[in-house]
């Protein structure tokens, strides 16, 4: 399978977002997550980094 992980990541310290991601849609400042079961949820951030051999997706979210 190739679900990933979305965290973000503040003073050091992981905060899960999502599971089990297998789609992400960047449109400007906004990333839409699309999880395995059809689940789908839009945050304000942008990608820093993308670990796919470790499945995780790191954001820094924009408030």
């Amino acid at each position: 399978m190739c679900e990933s992980k979305v965290v973000a990541v503040r003073d050091g310290k992981e905060k899960t977002i999502m599971e089990d991601v297998v789609r992400v849609e960047v449109e400007n400042d906004k990333l839409k997550l699309y999880g395995l079961l059809g689940e789908v949820k839009e945050i304000k951030g942008r990608i820093v980094l993308m670990d796919l051999v470790g499945h995780k997706i790191f954001v820094e979210e924009i408030e």
